[in-house]
């Protein structure tokens, strides 16, 4: 079972629809209009807002200036087109500060070169996806691993208190549709059993790898921007309300019925537009 990255839980789904904790039978539905209502968000944003670990190449076209198609949370290496790594302390990320969409290399200390073929000739192995305040984008959920250890191949993780209150949240630490970070590894959360206070999870999430974890190592929660997440519960209320409608809409025309894609609620467009990627041609 494999759940992707989605901007809102299954539990703030209910709350927002007004259902109970104990009203469960629509939650594949609702799981799969997370889903849909995620990447709808994305393909209206032209950008991804949860963090992906990959390495990605690009053409050497400028001795100094590496211009990145996708938006670089973290750099962890660089290596050059002769296969040499460049020392991160040589590359400036701009703009500073911000989600970076180029590298700049310093001019005294490195230079982008290839040895053959130009094309793809650079690897940035990074961090990838947009946060607008990346260095507070996890929270620690106040539990710890209690398996001794967590193996790298296991898909059920054993926490203190799984429905203890989140500090500054509403509800319990832990739900469905939720990332975790336990050391260098993500990993998507399942199911909850609060019973046993057990996650069922999802492993080596978004390009990070398995490992094994100690008892006690700290359990940390992605929040995605709290504006894209309500956009999100938005958006999954719009699909909820409309159950008959689908994914398209009906219009009437010369021929008969045309089918056309919906457009995402103003409301929500509105509180998209700061966020979508422009492109340059």
């Amino acid at each position: 079972m494999t759940m992707g990255n989605l901007y809102a839980t299954l539990d703030e789904v209910r709350r927002y629809l007004g259902l109970d904790a104990g009203q469960t039978a629509a939650d594949d539905l609702l799981l799969m209009m997370l889903g849909a209502a995620s990447r709808l968000i994305e393909g209206y944003a032209g950008r991804r807002f949860y963090p992906q670990r990959a390495i990605r190449r690009y053409p050497v076209s400028d001795q100094h200036r590496l211009l990145l198609d996708d938006d670089l949370l973290t750099l962890h290496s660089l290596t050059n087109g002769d296969g040499q790594p460049v020392s991160l302390d040589a590359v400036h990320l701009c703009p500073g500060g911000l989600v970076a969409s180029s590298l700049i290399l310093d001019r005294t200390r490195a230079i982008f070169v290839h040895s053959g073929d130009p094309v793809h000739a650079i690897s940035v192995e990074g961090t990838w996806g947009f946060h607008p305040a990346w260095a507070s984008a996890w929270q620690d959920s106040g539990d710890s691993v209690q398996d001794d250890p967590l193996s790298a191949a296991a898909t059920t993780l054993t926490v203190s208190d799984a429905d203890a209150p989140l500090s500054g949240g509403v509800g319990g630490r832990f739900a469905v549709g939720q990332l975790l970070r336990i050391g260098e590894e993500y990993l998507h959360v399942l199911a909850v059993d609060t019973g046993t206070n057990t996650l069922t999870v999802e492993r080596a999430a978004n390009g990070t790898a398995a490992l094994n974890h100690a008892r006690g190592a700290a359990i940390a929660i992605y929040r995605p921007p709290e504006d894209v997440r309500q956009a999100c519960l938005r958006v999954v209320h719009w699909l909820y309300r409309q159950p008959d409608a689908g994914f398209v809409l009906r219009s009437a025309g010369l021929r008969g019925e045309v089918v056309v894609p919906p457009a995402l609620p103003d409301d929500v467009q509105q509180i998209l537009a700061p966020y979508v990627r422009l492109r340059v041609a």
